[in-house]
């Protein structure tokens, strides 16, 4: 067992055996809350199990893929002391099978789904993968707080992303401020971040590329994977709930010799009866590259001396306590492709569908229905959304980064929630097909793995 899987080995063991070692300096009927003791024993211990098996069929056989993995975990985190707790957690991962997730000499496409099951940099490896994915301290004071370490955060431009074993994590500080009525700040700085589909932390730079990199605008093969120069993230966001019905969200985030992104978005609800309302949104996004965009080589940069992008957005719909259904379309104007690093988090557009995303292009219009039903006795819930997004012509290269042809796509999901001895668990069953739009006949490279495909998901959790 490698050395880095027994440590965490003995760090699960301590969390298990430290609430039960008998203590003989503090008499069990009167528990001082002021000693580390109590600190430690009075903290919480939080188990989790994950199952995953996915499987996509494209057109013909040759590459077809699956694969099917099983992971475990344990966070703990401390009673606090003085408004400070610890917290950490460790997580394993083993494949159970796969079909083959490198390229074959006969096949030389890469695989795209399946992969993401496994580590990306070792895709090869049998060996039990292995993340301290959480190791923080924490001060907390009223509603608000301030994290130091590594930790997993929700935002626009980087959050857990949509599925996989593990969700991105990063390490940093991280504010989250609610002392002031309706009014919510959260940010702050970000050093390394360990990518969904990863078991190792890399810096802001080094992160850049581990998923595939696409063409840069002159058409050439990207290549700033380990050439991206960048110390760090700064990062803001501010939630205003003052002007009812409107929630307004302002979110800044400056990556260091890189880029510059903001987005402005506003969602309201107008309530119809007691048990229903209308719910709409809009949203706008701009980015800037910030000097060289990483690298003064061109074709090593991220993104390239003045270059800049566009997106707006915009949803209406109707929900219930049953029901929720929205139509939402998304915007990405032809100034400039929209760039945000795939190993950070998925798209914040309204228009987002899981396995599939529209980072990378310029000039796209997007338009998504999505529809909900939640059964009243049954912890069932079923969801359905059908989109349709018109990318620039593959040859636009400066517009479309990825080679990604025009495309519809179609998410069922169903997810089931057992109360009662199985509460925290959940199993959700995901369908995904995904059709080309192009009226001529397309190379294998423009269609594998990105349209004429589909892909089943089986994914269990179990959380204490």
């Amino acid at each position: 067992m490698p050395a880095k899987n027994i440590h965490y080995l003995i760090l699960v063991c301590l969390l298990f055996v430290l609430p039960i070692v008998p203590v003989n300096s503090t008499p069990s009927n009167t528990p001082d809350s002021s000693s580390v003791w109590h600190v430690l024993t009075k903290g919480k211990i939080h188990p989790n199990l994950r199952y995953f098996y996915m499987n996509t069929d494209n057109v013909g056989s040759s590459y077809d893929a699956f694969a099917h993995g099983i992971g475990m975990g344990i966070s703990y985190e401390s009673a606090p002391w003085k408004h400070f707790s610890l917290g950490v957690s460790g997580q394993w991962i083993h494949m159970v099978n796969t079909s083959s997730l490198v390229p074959d000499p006969k096949f030389p496409i890469l695989n795209r789904y399946e992969i993401g099951l496994v580590d990306l940099i070792h895709p090869q490896s049998k060996a039990l993968l292995s993340r301290l994915e959480k190791l923080y301290v924490s001060y907390s004071i009223q509603k608000s707080s301030i994290k130091m370490g590594r930790q997993v955060i929700n935002t626009p431009f980087i959050n857990p992303q949509d599925g996989r074993m593990r969700p991105t994590a990063v390490s940093g500080i991280w504010v989250d401020w609610n002392n002031i009525t309706n009014t919510k700040v959260e940010g702050g700085y970000i050093q390394a971040i360990s990518p969904r589909s990863t078991t190792q932390w890399f810096g802001i730079g080094e992160s850049m590329g581990i998923y595939p990199q696409g063409l840069n605008p002159d058409g050439s093969k990207s290549n700033y994977l380990g050439n991206i120069k960048s110390q760090g993230i700064g990062m803001i966001g501010i939630t205003l709930k003052q002007w009812k019905p409107w929630s307004i969200q302002v979110w800044n985030m400056y990556v260091d010799q890189v880029m510059y992104t903001g987005m402005l978005q506003a969602d309201a609800q107008w309530p119809t009866n007691q048990k229903s309302q209308w719910i709409a949104g809009v949203q706008y996004i701009e980015q800037h590259a910030i000097q060289d965009g990483g690298n003064p080589d061109p074709s090593k940069t991220y993104m390239n001396p003045g270059a800049m992008s566009r997106t707006f957005g915009a949803k209406f719909g109707w929900e219930n306590k049953q029901w929720k259904s929205s139509i939402n379309y998304n915007r990405i104007t032809g100034e400039g492709r929209y760039l945000m690093p795939r190993e950070w988090g998925k798209d914040p557009f309204f228009t987002f569908m899981p396995r599939e995303r529209n980072e990378g292009f310029g000039d796209v219009a997007a338009l998504v229905a999505k529809v909900a039903y939640q059964w009243k006795k049954t912890p069932l819930k079923a969801q359905l959304a059908q989109g349709y997004f018109h990318l620039p012509p593959l040859n636009e290269v400066a517009l479309n980064k990825y080679a990604m042809p025009s495309y519809s796509q179609s998410n069922i999901e169903v997810t089931f929630e057992p109360k009662g001895k199985w509460k925290g668990s959940s199993f959700s069953l995901i369908y995904v097909q995904k059709i080309g739009l192009e009226n001529h006949i397309l190379a294998d490279k423009f269609i594998i793995n990105k349209v004429n495909m589909s892909q089943v998901n089986f994914i269990v959790n179990y959380n204490l």
